[in-house]
């Protein structure tokens, strides 16, 4: 499985793009997100973090687990999810963010890519129920396809990394897209 290792180290270099990284919230009490429950879509499970205002569906048939990020006080929140059996993750990290428009989201994301030599496949703004995004696809590695949509609201980025093997990258894209479109930040 040393494939998941690598897409891991690759997911928290591109956390690390909007800031430093910690388990903590900035109460310094870790902030977990409400635990699933019953399918909104079928196949689904919704979560919803009452703390910070934010929620999603996720597949019912994944993994959900809080992995320890250190190195910095701004994060407040890091879920991952990952497709048994595969190389195929998802993570969802919200951090406090200076930044205020799409244009300095666009500026930090490209200008990290490129510092790391990681080609833009593709970039694009978005709207998602009523939240303005900017959405990036890039391959850290060749073997690697990620989808990188990031929010700012309410102080915060909240930022989803969808991380697969390139040749299964088709075959999850219709999750990535649910998963993205359901996002809600009050």
């Amino acid at each position: 499985m040393g494939g998941i290792s690598v897409l891991l180290a690759l997911l928290v270099v591109s956390i690390a793009f909007m800031g430093g990284c910690t388990s903590q919230s900035s109460t310094g009490e870790p902030s977990p997100p409400v635990p699933p429950i019953t399918p909104v879509t079928p196949g689904y499970i919704q979560i919803y973090d009452h703390k910070l205002g934010y929620g999603f569906e996720y597949p019912e048939n994944w993994e959900m687990e809080i992995p320890e990020v250190i190195d910095g006080e701004d994060t407040e929140s890091v879920v991952m999810f990952t497709k048994p059996g595969t190389p195929t993750t998802l993570i969802v990290t919200v951090k406090l963010s200076n930044l205020t428009s799409l244009e300095e989201v666009k500026g930090e994301i490209k200008e990290g890519l490129n510092k790391l030599g990681m080609p833009i496949l593709e970039e694009r703004e978005i709207v998602v129920n009523g939240r303005e995004g900017y959405e990036v696809i890039y391959k850290p590695i060749a073997a690697v396809k990620i989808r990188q949509v990031i929010f700012i609201a309410n102080g915060k980025s909240y930022m989803l990394v969808c991380s697969t093997a390139e040749l299964l990258y088709d075959e999850y894209e219709e999750t990535f897209d649910h998963v993205i479109n359901s996002f809600v930040i009050e």
